[in-house]
């Protein structure tokens, strides 16, 4: 009897753990956002920083607009300043030379005004003469009006100018917060894309080892092979290394540049020799300074890696940089730190089409 027990208790108490390690698999992977709810975001964010750009390139075109607008207001407002300074010499010019020929007029001797009037052969010549000294007095005050109109003018253009300097210069101050505003924007949105990027791979495993279990019932863990892509080769005896988003960007492109943008165990391996050398006293000890090296990375200076940081590295290319930043090596590669094309014919360990020593 107690061995009837047993035997239905064995079975039952199987089951039972079965049933609870599934359990505990199957919330963990349910209640994190699907890998198509993440791949809407991230293409989301992706559209978003596209028009970030956009709107930023055409706020870069109104603010070089501003600039010179300002720079030719500046011009013309010197100018000014030479027309009223001339004007305000003519004035002073004219005053005097009224002043002279007043004086002339009136104190000069045998040509006074009254030896003038005075020495009229008649009354239509003494009428002649007063109009001369008419004429004379009245072209002088027409002269100084003219040129006080002259100078104010001068003097209403130059506030008007400098009025339009001064609301183009506080246009200009408001376009390049804008710009400092898109930038940060840009900024932000970038990280989060990263963020998702890396949450979506993240899902994609996890969705995949949910199948893995659900088809082999119970695990006690997850097949290499069905692990993120990566297979057996990893390792993650690394040291881990900070890194801002454009060391991330940076780092992703050339792994894409060396190695294809979804070639995992390539990207890997190459993400390996660079850390290899991040880590070692005989290269530089910064990623740029590693990847920038003179003579080491042809992407650097062949153009190809502007066109994948113009577009953007895959995202297997972001996970693999993420990974051997956080640690993760190529366990075949542990000990290399340069690597060739596999059509070079050099020697050494192939990886994805690169030999590796």
């Amino acid at each position: 009897m107690r061995q009837n027990k047993k035997h239905i208790l064995r079975p039952a108490l199987a089951l039972c753990m079965s049933a609870a390690m599934i359990a505990s698999i199957t919330p963990a992977v349910s209640a994190a956002p699907s890998s198509n709810e993440l791949a809407q975001t991230t293409s989301g964010l992706e559209t978003e920083i596209d028009d970030l750009n956009r709107e930023l390139s055409d706020l870069t075109v109104e603010l070089e607009n501003a600039s010179v607008q300002i720079e030719d207001l500046a011009a013309q407002i010197e100018t000014a300043k030479l027309d009223l300074a001339s004007a305000e010499l003519n004035v002073d010019n004219q005053y005097e030379a009224m002043k002279d020929r007043i004086k002339f007029m009136y104190e000069g001797g045998n040509s006074s005004l009254l030896h003038v009037l005075l020495s009229s052969e008649s009354m239509s010549d003494f009428l002649n003469n007063a109009e001369y000294i008419t004429v004379i007095s009245e072209y002088d005050r027409s002269m100084l009006d003219q040129l006080r109109q002259i100078c104010n003018d001068v003097e209403q253009k130059q506030e008007d100018l400098k009025s339009q300097q001064e609301e183009l210069a506080s246009l200009q101050q408001s376009l390049e917060s804008k710009q400092q505003d898109l930038t940060s924007k840009i900024n932000s949105a970038s990280g989060e894309l990263a963020k998702y990027q890396e949450a979506l791979e993240q899902a994609k495993a996890a969705e995949e080892a949910s199948k893995t279990a659900q088809n082999n019932q119970v695990s006690g863990s997850l097949s290499p092979e069905n692990s993120s892509g990566s297979g057996s080769s990893n390792t993650n005896n690394g040291s881990s290394v900070d890194a801002s988003v454009s060391d991330i960007a940076l780092f992703a492109a050339i792994l894409q540049c060396e190695a294809g943008p979804s070639n995992y165990d390539g990207l890997l391996a190459v993400a390996t020799v660079i850390m290899n050398r991040l880590e070692s006293p005989s290269y530089p000890n910064t990623l740029k300074g590693v990847i920038y090296q003179s003579g080491q990375f042809s992407p650097t200076w062949n153009g190809s890696l502007d066109r994948v940081l113009a577009n953007g590295a895959s995202n297997t290319a972001y996970s693999v940089a993420k990974a051997a930043l956080a640690g993760t090596r190529h366990s075949a590669v542990l000990n290399c730190y340069s690597f060739r094309a596999a059509s070079s014919g050099a020697s050494g360990i192939n990886i994805g089409g690169n030999v590796f020593f």
